[in-house]
């Protein structure tokens, strides 16, 4: 049985989809890791009702930036049109900070390369 089968698969090309998996180690992956951070960010301080200067990584949206629930559901729709992403509102409470949001967007691009790869 073995032996029909390393015959059989000598001959044939099998086609395995490895975009979505080749994406997580290679060294383009970080620096799309870097842009997503940097649009998030350059997002986050262009929101009228953020000190600009305050805006980091981990800059809590409630406790460092001030914002209240109505600006975090602004702010929560503004990435949403800026990356072609939904977020529901169960995520949408779990997103604290801009690390936050890059890593829900990254998530979420890396499942969609993966779901439509498959």
């Amino acid at each position: 049985m073995q032996t029909l089968r390393k015959a059989i698969l000598s001959h044939i090309r099998i086609g395995v989809p490895v975009k979505g998996h080749l994406r997580k180690f290679g060294a383009a992956t970080s620096i799309n890791q870097e842009r997503v951070m940097s649009r998030v960010i350059e997002l986050v301080k262009k929101f009228d009702k953020i000190d600009a200067t305050k805006v980091t990584e981990r800059a809590d949206f409630q406790k460092d930036l001030s914002l209240d629930s109505l600006d975090r559901v602004e702010l929560v729709m503004a990435f949403e049109e800026e990356f072609s992403v939904e977020i529901s509102d169960a995520e949408a409470d779990k997103l604290k900070c801009c690390a936050d949001v890059a890593k829900y967007v990254i998530s979420s691009s890396t499942d969609g390369v993966s779901e439509s790869s498959s």
